[in-house]
């Protein structure tokens, strides 16, 4: 087996500030892992400039609902929200609904989960053009 290689892809691993990379193509493949935190010195990114588009992840696990029974939808696309606003509601295995409040103000841009679909963690629900 040939060294060279995998010699560049640590050296790119060192530069990414990665801790294991997995590489697998018709059966064959490696796997590398930096050996220990003391190995790799860590990679200072500068920081990104403010977006345009601002997403309004889940912040629990459920079932998502676009707002609490017996009340109205207020969360389309086009509309205007304003930062702490309740764009919908997570309802968890125990059946309490948490509602989904919006961290930023903006348009409604895109929606990317329906009424009934389960959401995960972290999952980005709406996205938000900033004003």
């Amino acid at each position: 087996m040939e060294i060279s290689p995998l010699k560049a892809v640590a050296d790119w691993m060192r530069t990414a500030d990665l801790t294991e990379v997995v590489y697998r193509k018709g059966g064959a493949g490696f796997s590398l892992t930096a050996g220990g935190a003391g190995d790799c010195a860590p990679l200072t990114v500068p920081a990104m400039p403010a977006g345009r588009f601002l997403s309004v992840p889940s912040d629990g696990v459920g079932v998502f609902q676009w707002s609490e029974p017996g009340k109205p939808r207020k969360t389309v696309e086009g509309v205007d929200v304003a930062a702490g606003d309740a764009v919908g509601v997570i309802v968890t295995g125990a059946g309490a609904a948490k509602p989904v409040v919006s961290p930023h103000a903006g348009r409604v841009a895109k929606i990317f989960v329906d009424a009934g679909q389960a959401v995960d963690y972290g999952q980005p629900l709406i996205l938000l053009e900033s004003r």
